[in-house]
């Protein structure tokens, strides 16, 4: 059992009011392995992009987090016997915690909570909701499937030690993950239409994974307790989880959220058309978003009244 206290640094993003009531609906953000916070906020590439922005333009709340080793001090602890799935679970549990019971350093009430992952982040919110069933209210389940293509996702991202290609990551240990070269990123991670220009930036911009989180890379049984909504999303193209010769996507997805979710009554998907695996970085990104934020309007309703954007406070420190 691993414990202790840890750091956990995120970006939190109100909607602007024009006077009307505020639902109170926070989106807790979750990424991927080898992304960090940012990628919600679009890698700084554009509004088209920007998850955060795009919420908060719909009324919603959100707070993107980094997972535990990713804040931008590299507090980096273990990568095999510490940063894995399960400590990553309650590091989320307890946020979840701070922030229902007195606001924490956002300093507020939330009527719901939506979780919203993405690959990685998305396993670790099924275990959450497996561990934890009346955690969130809701469910956004992004870049996953029950069934992954390991063999291609090995052979294509090479993923290695961190500090021996990038000077950013020079001081890290061993077990501490990144892609190799720009190639295999692509190959990978994006697929269909996309601005090329993207990858570059992309990789430039890269996080890391560990040793440990790999091993955990599944899920922690089903979530037979949760009753929320789920919906899940996954590029058409996503390599890793839908490139499929013997079933669609849209079958993956229906298969995954009845084995993950069997008691929740309100389950959907969508497949983005011509999207890969980091489905926030592709021309679909702006309809993907108006997607998610149309689905969570049928159970939280937003008042009219908000102005686009919203109010950004990057590097909210949470200790757990």
């Amino acid at each position: 059992m691993v414990g202790g206290a840890f750091k956990v640094e995120a970006i939190y993003c109100s909607p602007i009011s024009s006077g009307h009531r505020d639902r109170q609906t926070l989106e807790i953000l979750v990424h991927g392995a080898t992304y960090n916070k940012k990628m919600w906020s679009g890698l700084g590439v554009g509004y088209d992009y920007n998850w955060q922005a795009h919420a908060t333009s719909c009324g919603y709340h959100t707070l993107a987090i980094d997972r535990l080793s990713h804040s931008d001090d590299r507090d980096h602890p273990d990568p095999i016997n510490v940063v894995q799935g399960s400590l990553h679970v309650e590091v989320v549990h307890k946020i979840i915690d701070i922030i229902r019971n007195d606001g924490g350093p956002l300093s507020r009430d939330f009527q719901n909570i939506v979780y919203v992952g993405h690959s990685f982040g998305t396993a670790i919110g099924v275990a959450l909701a497996a561990r934890y069933p009346n955690e969130v209210n809701a469910i956004i389940a992004t870049g996953f499937s029950l069934t992954s293509n390991g063999t291609a996702m090995n052979s294509a991202v090479r993923l290695v030690p961190a500090a021996q290609v990038n000077r950013r990551f020079a001081r890290l240990p061993l077990g501490y993950l990144c892609t190799e070269d720009e190639a295999g990123r692509e190959e990978i991670f994006y697929s269909g239409f996309y601005d090329d220009s993207i990858v570059r930036h992309d990789y430039r911009r890269q996080d890391t994974a560990t040793v440990g989180e790999l091993c955990y890379f599944g899920y922690a049984g089903p979530a037979v307790r949760f009753v929320g909504p789920v919906l899940a999303v996954t590029g058409e193209n996503d390599q890793i989880f839908c490139e499929d010769e013997t079933q669609s996507c849209e079958e993956k997805l229906m298969a995954m959220l009845d084995v993950l979710f069997p008691s929740s009554p309100e389950l959907s998907y969508y497949v983005p058309p011509n999207t890969g695996h980091s489905l926030m970085f592709h021309y679909s990104a702006p309809e993907t978003m108006a997607v998610v934020h149309n689905f969570l309007d049928q159970y939280f309703l937003v008042p009219p009244g908000f102005g686009v954007g919203g109010r950004f406070v990057d590097g909210a420190q949470i200790v757990v």
